[in-house]
């Protein structure tokens, strides 16, 4: 169905009279770089002063939520039980497809829909307050992307929609399989609270001529770019002030997002006591990702993703707002992806009752814990990533990261991204690497196809470029500085991993990076201004098996780089997005700035390269006889220094 209209919409996209980007892409759409911020959508911003996400002032026919970008079928709902203010819309309600169970205009109790038609949606809620209680819903379609829209809802389980909007969904089971085909979304200043649910989510096989695009219009998988695949997301929430609520829950998809958050802005995500879990980690034995003769139809199975499914737990997106307080986040590549927005993670304590507030303030549920709980997250990559806006993260109360390889993966240079991350109380483990910021690959791995490429048959350049090149070697070029600066303060815990900052190595301007240190943090690791290139998968154990440490010394570098160093891979390897070896190199943008305050220290475990040192009160740094640090030009070995020696 996309398919039919991409032509038309693809027009609308580029002039850009739908969709607007972040910052105009440099000549143009098509032009060779990829746009910054995308049509509103998992790559960027919504679009400004065009009636929300959908882009226009008057909605089309049939559309009930914010997002109207699509074509006209996206809003062909056929729903089991149509809710609005006014009551049950008979017209709009196939009630016949209710197998059992209770319903009347304010409330669905006991409700039975079993129902494998792709594009069916279960139970719609437009601008009404609504009690769902108890209820089995189960849509196992043979989805294919082609009739389902995660956008504006069709095809969900149960789809929520407008300001007027309070629904709870409690003691429910929502199955869905299929492309595109979510057990819940939430829209347009909707507020949905999921209290002691199970959610699951399968995805499904596009079809074959599915090409990998950020453009909503057509999107139904993940931008390959974001080192991500699949075709299953368990939730979406879009729009203006949306919030959701998710209480004593399992959510879970089969791979690319378990809670996922798009188009829209200031919406907020609340999972308390929940649990959020990607599966599919053995891509092998799930449907394939595309039918025969697609573009992903061939795609490798992902060497990263030994425990979990491809994909993030949530996205931040649109100065979107996101707790998590004794949650626990199962994921094979990310918890979060963040692209202008800010996330807590926190603990719960034992008879402590809290609000769950919306983006105005107001308190839209509430919830007493019965139980000591800390956040849990487990990854087999990555912890976090963050590539475009501004963006905060906090770790607090005795929150858990474990990921197979960097805990903070921070792309810089092409989209104004900036983050500030605070760090207390945490335990943090990984594959060596705590912090790696690095240019954004969202630009160098060639951005967009051109317009008239034979493959392109989607109709315009809104469609990525499936490969990545980059020149061989360690680029020690001298870089231009931007203006942009990430930020890290860590207090009160034992951390370890390197920090590198290799902005500016490849061709976009560097990012400054700021590690303060403070009361009761004791770190140890190298940190270090580098230069970086990506790896194959096996260069990127070989790096994890030497704790992650940054190359300084050229030759060295350069016979590692001839092995290992991954100059080009295609789509079918998207997992290679993000995974570099370092080597110590000061480009003259990439300055790295660390300050120790009251009582904390840094002991030095390999080679660093800082452009200063600010130590305060009793903090020290501790640097072993067989390491340099060197601080502005000036080297230290062998030695404790604390702030009378600076």
């Amino acid at each position: 169905m996309k398919r039919i209209f991409a032509l038309i919409v693809a027009v609308i996209l580029i002039v850009g009279s739908v969709c607007a980007y972040a910052e105009p892409p440099s000549g143009g759409p098509g032009g060779g770089q990829l746009p910054q911020g995308g049509p509103g959508g998992e790559m960027g911003n919504p679009p400004d002063g065009m009636g929300g996400p959908g882009g226009s002032n008057e909605k089309a026919e049939g559309v009930i939520g914010s997002w109207s970008s699509g074509g006209s079928e996206d809003y062909e709902y056929s729903a089991a039980l149509y809710v609005t203010a006014e009551g049950i819309d008979e017209e709009k309600s196939s009630t016949e497809r209710i197998a059992s169970g209770a319903y009347d205009a304010s409330s669905s109790d006991g409700i039975v829909i079993e129902d494998t038609q792709s594009g069916d949606n279960g139970i719609i809620v437009v601008d009404a307050n609504y009690a769902i209680s108890n209820v089995n819903i189960s849509l196992l379609t043979d989805a294919d992307g082609s009739d389902t829209c995660d956008f504006s809802g069709r095809g969900s389980a149960i789809a929520v929609y407008g300001s007027q909007a309070n629904v709870t969904v409690e003691d429910s089971t929502l199955h869905t399989a299929g492309v595109a085909t979510m057990p819940v979304f939430a829209d347009d200043g909707a507020t949905l609270t999921i209290k002691n649910s199970t959610l699951q989510s399968d995805g499904g096989t596009l079809n074959a001529d599915y090409l990998n695009t950020p453009d909503q219009a057509l999107m139904v998988a993940p931008p390959w770019i974001l080192g991500i695949m699949g075709t299953s997301r368990c939730t979406n929430m879009m729009g203006d002030n949306t919030t959701t609520n998710v209480i004593d829950s399992e959510t879970s998809a089969g791979a690319w997002a378990v809670l996922s958050t798009d188009a829209g802005s200031d919406m907020v995500l609340n999972v308390y006591d929940s649990s959020l879990t990607l599966n599919n980690a053995d891509e092998s034995a799930a449907a394939p990702l595309q039918a025969e003769g697609g573009q992903i139809s061939q795609t490798l199975d992902n060497p990263y993703t030994v425990n979990y499914g491809s994909g993030y737990g949530t996205y931040a997106i649109g100065n979107a707002v996101e707790t998590f307080a004794g949650a626990t986040i199962n994921v094979g590549t990310y918890a979060t992806i963040f692209t202008g927005g800010s996330a807590t993670y926190t603990a719960l304590e034992a008879g402590e009752t809290y609000e769950l507030k919306n983006s105005a303030g107001e308190t839209t549920a509430t919830y007493t814990a019965t139980e000591d709980k800390a956040t849990e997250i487990h990854s087999d990559t990555f912890g976090f990533m963050v590539h475009q806006g501004s963006n905060a993260i906090a770790l607090e109360k005795g929150t858990v990261v474990d990921s197979g390889y960097a805990t903070f993966l921070v792309k810089s240079g092409s989209s104004n991204e900036t983050l500030t991350a605070t760090v207390d109380d945490a335990t943090i483990t990984n594959g060596g690497v705590l912090i790696q910021v690095m240019d954004n690959d969202d630009t160098t791995n060639g951005g967009m196809m051109d317009a008239d490429d034979p493959e392109n048959t989607n109709g315009g350049s809104q469609n990525f470029k499936p490969y990545h090149t980059e020149d061989a070697g360690f680029n020690t070029d001298a870089a231009s500085a931007g203006s942009t600066a990430q930020t890290f303060t860590f207090t009160n815990g034992e951390y370890t991993g390197n920090i590198y900052n290799a902005s500016g190595s490849d061709g976009l301007e560097g990012t400054t990076l700021s590690v303060t240190f403070g009361e009761g943090a004791d770190y140890s690791g190298a940190i270090a201004c580098t230069s970086a290139i990506h790896v194959t998968y096996e260069g990127s154990v070989a790096v994890k098996d030497n704790g992650g440490t940054a190359f300084d010394d050229a030759d060295e570098a350069a016979t590692f780089a001839a092995q290992y160093q991954n100059t080009s891979f295609t789509i079918e390897e998207y997992w290679s997005i993000g995974q570099v070896a370092n080597l110590v190199n000061d480009n003259g943008a990439n300055a790295v700035h660390v300050t120790l305050t009251d009582d904390a220290v840094w002991t030095v475990l390999d080679t660093s390269l800082i452009a200063s040192l600010t130590l305060e009160g009793s903090a020290r740094v501790i640097v072993p006889e067989s390491v340099t640090l060197t601080v502005g030009g000036v080297e230290y070995t062998n030695c404790t220094l604390t702030e009378q020696d600076l």
